[in-house]
């Protein structure tokens, strides 16, 4: 096994795939990492990253759109692209906003 390291700037986002936690480099690599999303909330800068679901921690710089869905949640794509459809939780919806500045 490498260990590898990378910088935060580098990071689009961190996800959850079959029970693991991966991270998404800007240049489109994933990398499995052995703390939970729940950690990593703790360690991360808030300024630059946001935990917007069970799922996935994105990095501000990675959001590429935004589209308004019913019920006031948000739809994201990231950017590189994610397998996955990206919402913001109902419960995370008012904090995201405040930390868009909207």
């Amino acid at each position: 096994q490498k260990i590898k390291s990378i910088k935060a700037d580098g990071i689009a986002y961190f996800f959850v795939n079959n029970e693991n936690v991966f991270l998404c480099t800007k240049s489109n690599n994933n990398y499995p990492i052995d703390y939970s999303l729940d950690k990593l909330e703790t360690i991360i800068n808030p300024k630059d990253f946001f935990r917007i679901n069970r799922q996935f921690i994105v990095n501000i710089s990675s959001i590429e759109n935004m589209y308004s869905l019913s019920k006031s949640r948000i739809k994201i794509e990231l950017k590189p692209k994610s397998d996955n459809e990206i919402i913001v939780s109902y419960s995370r919806m008012s904090d995201f906003r405040k930390w868009l500045n909207i």
